[in-house]
């Protein structure tokens, strides 16, 4: 027998043996373990499918935390009568968009005697109201009358109902103060109906269809039934069901009785042992293949060894030349004459490959952050639009960084190009992989993020971003602090091209920054309106001095004790030809955010002066002080001392007529830079008031330091004088602590008689608001102080 022939026998030998061998240990051993993988795997995925229904409890019972444990709902609560459906608390608070949002479908508040104050019921699926939930508040007060006692604080409810065979998951939690302080004043509860809405959430959330049915309360685990352990230890009935093409899960459920309420039923494809018997079948049609392959590869080797080699070595030169492609390699074998060729013709292509690769690399990346640069961006955005390469959305984010040309002007280029580096660094581990980053160019970044199903997502990959960029950075030595103004935009919705796309969210991270900064926003419509609307105000704005458009009212103050006139408070009105009336809270924002304040603030203070002495020559012992509202970026420009005084010298006016107020919440957040300016005005004369106190920080540390010799109480504390207590109580402690402090007290928004009366007991030094006068031209207002019947003021006890 030959030799080539005995090669034959023996391969055809051992491969039959193999086979064999293969099949035994697939048919005895693999396939059962893929059986027992299949139903280890459906319990997990079962056990997944639990954690994610009990997380529905933990999502439910934050959102009633919020609603139970706050003042409004506590006070709400308290009322001795049940309150109408258009209550402001109710209409302002338990809005559609709130059963929207926290996929929501019953509310009730009800009192300590299970009056029902409020309760609604909604389909957040079909977006739409449902009728009042008689039959859920009768089951509640029958069946699960348990569920809505709320004895003390720390009695916190939830779990599964049934209503009418229709089952809810709900949590009743009771309604205390914000600083979780009783006494209990009812309870709060929400609940979530198991609908198809909520199988189809489930399922989605845990890639695992699902349904649901209710059962008996008689109705028990079969015997053969094993428990899943999900959260806290609790064990729940599971047992399977199984064929040739699905395996069936069971979980049982019980109500917050600790009945039998409802089964879940789980079905899964097996597809892992088919997918197996599909494998062996396939590996052994392999070998055999293999077994009769073997011996052509055998007979062939000597033969076509050489040529072989050669023709590959050949054959690849021309495919690099035809394709021009520097990356493509001729593969390397053996160790003789032609394997050195191969070598070194490898070589030449890495040399020329890394050369073309550096320049492409410089062509599309920032060399400073080594991210893509603002070219790349748009080829790959073209790229993706014209072959749908993504899925149907996806989102844009422009990302500017606030403060930055600050610590670049002050710090130096080099810092600042450090801080680019790391704040590169950081979005880089705020994104998943395949998503896009670059530098569009100075400060500005962008990512392209691939993952909008919904708008949270993208909102929580904001909210990531916007506090990875707001730690503090420690740049060769020196502590750094900035933030990031987002903007956000959507494929298809807010543009089909890269340009479009890219404005628009240049134009949210705009209004971002208009706004506040350190924030993000989605773009809409109306954002664009708002910014062409801000354009033509400050466009309009910058002409309103030349076009003597600019006019001061002049709001009085009076003097409790002598009930006379004592001062005005100058408020600025703006009528544009084209616009007509503009409200001071419209266009005083962009005056600021524009830096053209700066310019009006002089004017005001120039007018002002102008009219003092004109209200002078008319009454030469006028006892009147002008207040003039000074902005927290005026006080913050360089030089201001100097360029108030020099105004105050020019119109030839002296400064204790006058008195500068600076609002409460700015010279808190700004006191270490604001404390030696006010110090500075008080000291060139002028009267220094805090405005708007206990509107912000309220904060007696502060107001002890400023050197302020007037303190304005708010108008939000004066609106709930004659009628609540607590108000009464903060007035009354503010105006005696101000006394103290040896600071003169005005109430601002004084507008009914019971005010006044109440803040005469209080004695409160001074009184502005409509009650007195509204702000009128300077022509009125020596009528005003000539006039002896202003107001009535009522005699003290």
């Amino acid at each position: 027998m030959s030799l080539r022939r005995k090669i034959i026998i023996c391969v055809g030998m051992t491969t039959l043996c193999m086979l064999s061998l293969l099949y035994f240990i697939s048919e005895r051993a693999l396939l059962r373990n893929y059986e027992q993988m299949e139903l280890e795997s459906l319990r997990e995925n079962v056990k997944q499918n639990l954690l994610s229904y009990f997380d529905e409890y933990t999502n439910l019972g934050a959102i009633a935390i919020n609603y139970a444990g706050w003042d409004d709902t506590y006070n709400f609560m308290v009322r001795p009568t049940i309150p109408t459906n258009n209550d402001p608390y109710l209409t302002v608070n338990y809005t559609d968009s709130l059963f929207m949002s926290s996929r929501l479908n019953i509310t009730l508040l009800m009192n300590n005697r299970r009056q029902v104050y409020f309760g609604k019921a909604y389909d957040y699926g079909k977006n739409e109201p449902l009728a009042y939930p008689s039959a859920f508040i009768h089951t509640l007060q029958t069946e699960y009358a348990s569920f809505i006692e709320q004895s003390d604080a720390s009695s916190r409810k939830m779990g599964l109902l049934l209503v009418d065979k229709q089952p809810l998951i709900a949590t009743s939690y009771p309604i205390l103060t914000s600083n979780n302080e009783g006494p209990v004043h009812g309870t709060l509860v929400f609940a979530r109906f198991l609908d198809s809405n909520y199988v189809q959430y489930i399922s989605e959330k845990t890639d695992l269809p699902l349904s649901i049915s209710t059962v008996d309360p008689s109705f028990t685990a079969p015997v053969q039934a094993t428990t899943v352990t999900v959260s806290r230890n609790r064990a729940i009935p599971f047992w399977t069901e199984s064929d040739k093409t699905t395996i069936t899960g069971f979980s049982l459920l019980t109500d917050v009785n600790n009945k039998p309420a409802v089964l879940l039923k789980f079905v899964k494809p097996r597809a892992l042992y088919k997918e197996a018997q599909r494998s062996i079948l396939f590996y052994l049609f392999y070998f055999g293949l293999s077994g009769l392959v073997f011996f052509f590869i055998i007979s062939c080797v000597l033969q076509r060894t050489i040529f072989a080699r050669l023709n590959r070595t050949i054959n690849g030169m021309n495919v690099i030349k035809t394709k021009q492609d520097f990356s493509i390699r001729i593969q390397e074998s053996g160790k003789d004459e032609i394997t050195q060729l191969e070598k070194s013709f490898n070589h030449m292509m890495t040399s020329l490959e890394q050369s073309q690769d550096e320049i492409q690399y410089q062509a599309d990346h920032d060399n400073l952050t080594g991210l893509t640069n603002r070219k790349a961006f748009f080829e790959y955005l073209e790229k993706i639009i014209k072959h749908g390469q993504l899925p149907s959305r996806f989102a844009v984010i422009f990302i500017d960084l606030d403060r930055f040309k600050l610590i670049n002007d002050t710090m130096g280029h080099h810092t600042g190009d450090l801080l680019l580096i790391e704040v590169a660094g950081r979005l880089r581990l705020c994104i998943k992989e395949g998503e896009f980053l670059c530098r569009l160019g100075g400060d500005e970044f962008c990512i392209i993020s691939h993952n909008v199903h919904d708008y949270n997502q993208i909102e929580h990959l904001a909210k990531v971003i916007k506090e990875a960029i707001n730690v503090p950075y420690d740049i060769d030595g020196y502590r750094a602090t900035i933030s990031a103004s987002i903007g956000i935009s959507l494929y298809p919705d807010h543009g089909k091209d890269s340009e479009s796309l890219l404005h628009h969210s240049d134009m949210a991270m705009l209004d971002v920054k208009e706004s506040g900064k350190n924030n993000y926003r989605l773009y809409s419509e109306s954002i664009e309106a708002i910014r062409t609307r801000r354009m033509l105000l400050e466009q309009y704005l910058k002409c309103a001095i030349d076009n003597d458009e600019l006019t001061l009212h002049y709001q009085p103050k009076l003097d409790l004790a002598r009930n006379q006139i004592v001062g005005v408070e100058a408020l600025l009105r703006w009528t544009n030809r084209q616009l007509g009336h503009v409200s001071p809270y419209e266009f005083i924002p962009i005056a600021e955010y524009s830096g053209i304040i700066n310019e009006i603030g002089e004017w005001i203070m120039r007018s002002a002066c102008r009219q003092f002495i004109a209200w002078r020559k008319q009454a030469v012992n006028m006892p009147l002080i002008v207040a003039i509202n000074i902005s927290g970026v005026q006080l913050l420009q360089p030089n201001f001392v100097e360029r108030i005084r020099g105004v105050f010298a020019e119109e030839e006016v002296d400064p204790c007529h006058f008195e500068l107020e600076v609002t409460e919440s700015f010279a808190i957040e700004n006191f270490e830079e604001v404390i030696n300016i006010l110090l500075e005005l008080r000291n060139l004369g002028f009267l220094i008031s805090i405005d708007d106190f206990g509107a912000g920080y309220s904060s007696m540390k502060y107001v002890c330091q400023l050197p302020i010799q007037c303190m304005k109480i708010d108008k939000t504390l004066i609106d709930q004088l004659a009628d609540n207590i607590r108000s009464q109580v903060v007035v009354s402690s503010l105006i005696e602590m101000a006394h103290r402090l040896q600071l003169t007290v005005v109430a601002e928004g004084v507008e009914l008689p019971e005010q006044l009366r109440i803040l005469q007991t209080y004695r409160c030094d001074q009184i502005q608001g409509f009650l007195i006068s509204k702000p009128v031209p300077a022509s009125r207002i020596i009528e005003m102080l000539n006039s002896s019947d202003l107001i009535q003021v009522p005699e003290t006890k």
